[in-house]
């Protein structure tokens, strides 16, 4: 089990590329800023992130930047260029001729679930990632990117939102590597020997019936100093990150299978579909057989592109 990948799996790209632009300078594209997770890579060229409230930051070629929700803002070819809004920007096209051009590339991720939030709420506004601090598999997976961007084949679409995929793993990893106390509790575990095979186990087997003694005992560890040790570096009780985990997986199997709830229950650790409904209806406000039909059909509807008003 690669617990990064198994947190990751709940942030998908999905029709996710709203625009691959050529831009003669100056330019300025303008966004909202209410997407959940953006990502924007400049394939060639530099320009500048800025908003209202922060100090621009300049991009260079191969440059990722991941953007969370929030106050509007911009990527623009030089301070104080005219804007025009993501939408408008879609329709016109790509600029032609010659100058000096930029190409853009800006795509967004659905974010599902509890697993999606705390993933979100683990990120700060802006993370850049320099196509310099990039290893070499990130590199060619954006090369392969602007690549793919570039071209009509058939399947381009499902090439493009896997190999966005990639992307938000790749920077993720790097961003989290560098300064490990902006990362989430759960991924900080995994560099601690004893923690780190207490999560690995019960992200492999969460139907398993945990108890506090049998995550010590998986960790060679005492009761009172495992609980402690693991509310140190996650944040969270073992308890609490157990009964997360389960409901992430629940989330999962109730928006993308035609599992019975009763399937889904036991899949999840619980006897029985009472159990699993209380505890679903405890954390979400709603049971799973309820929350199952109003996700799917928020689940099912086309992303909507992005635009300033």
């Amino acid at each position: 089990m690669d617990v990064l990948s198994d947190q990751l799996a709940r942030a998908r790209a999905r029709g996710a590329v709203f625009s691959t632009l050529r831009r003669i300078a100056p330019w300025g594209l303008g966004f909202t800023g209410q997407r959940p997770l953006t990502a924007h890579i400049l394939l060639d060229g530099t320009g500048w992130l800025s908003t209202a409230r922060a100090e621009p930051f300049w991009l260079a070629a191969g440059d990722v930047v991941l953007v969370t929700a929030g106050d509007p803002y911009r990527l623009v070819s030089e301070i104080g260029a005219d804007i025009e809004t993501i939408t408008d920007a879609r329709r016109r096209g790509s600029d032609h001729g010659p100058g000096q051009a930029s190409h853009i590339l800006c795509g967004a991720y659905v974010v599902e679930g509890s697993v999606g939030k705390s993933l979100l709420g683990s990120l700060p506004r802006f993370v850049r990632i320099p196509a310099h601090s990039q290893n070499t598999r990130h590199r060619d997976a954006v090369s392969l990117l602007a690549a793919e961007a570039g071209g009509n084949g058939s399947g381009q679409q499902v090439l493009l939102d896997r190999l966005l995929d990639l992307n938000l793993v790749y920077a993720l990893r790097t961003w989290w590597q560098q300064d490990e106390r902006q990362a989430p509790g759960w991924y900080r575990a995994l560099t601690h020997p004893k923690l780190a095979r207490v999560i690995q186990a019960i992200h492999e087997r969460p139907e398993h019936k945990w108890t506090l003694e049998a995550m010590a005992h998986t960790a060679a560890m005492s009761r009172a100093g495992f609980a402690a040790t693991f509310k140190e570096v996650i944040g969270q009780s073992p308890g609490t990150y157990l009964t997360e985990l389960r409901m992430g997986r629940a989330e999962d199997a109730l928006l993308r299978t035609d599992a019975t709830l009763s399937t889904v229950a036991t899949s999840v650790g619980y006897g029985n579909e009472f159990a699993f409904a209380t505890a679903f209806r405890r954390t979400h406000g709603l049971p799973p057989g309820q929350w199952r039909a109003a996700h799917r059909r928020t689940t099912n509807r086309e992303p909507t592109d992005d635009h300033t008003p």
